[in-house]
């Protein structure tokens, strides 16, 4: 069990938290947020929230996609494209 400790999360900085999570590093959110980062980390995965960086760009998105359509599988896209699989089947179910 975890020892609770620290100020409780208020809405604002819940719906930043959310708004900027993948966008900005643990360091940026932490500081926008006034908090540790792992604070920060913390209160991410306790919401389901990933904070990882998605950089691929809009036009590896439309390849992904378009090789979806095509027939090749998620799997075969991923290695293709060099991402993981389940980037890439949130990429082509995004289309959809």
């Amino acid at each position: 069990m975890g020892c609770k400790s620290g100020r409780t999360w208020t809405r604002e900085e819940l719906r930043l938290l959310e708004q900027h999570a993948g966008k900005l590093g643990v360091s940026e959110l932490a500081r926008l947020l006034g908090r540790s980062t792992q604070s920060v980390y913390n209160r991410a995965m306790r919401h389901g929230l990933s904070l990882r960086i998605v950089t691929e760009d809009e036009h590896d998105q439309y390849l992904c996609r378009e090789l979806y359509k095509a027939g090749l599988s998620i799997a075969v896209i991923a290695q293709k494209m060099e991402m993981t699989r389940n980037r890439v089947f949130h990429i082509v179910c995004q289309a959809e």
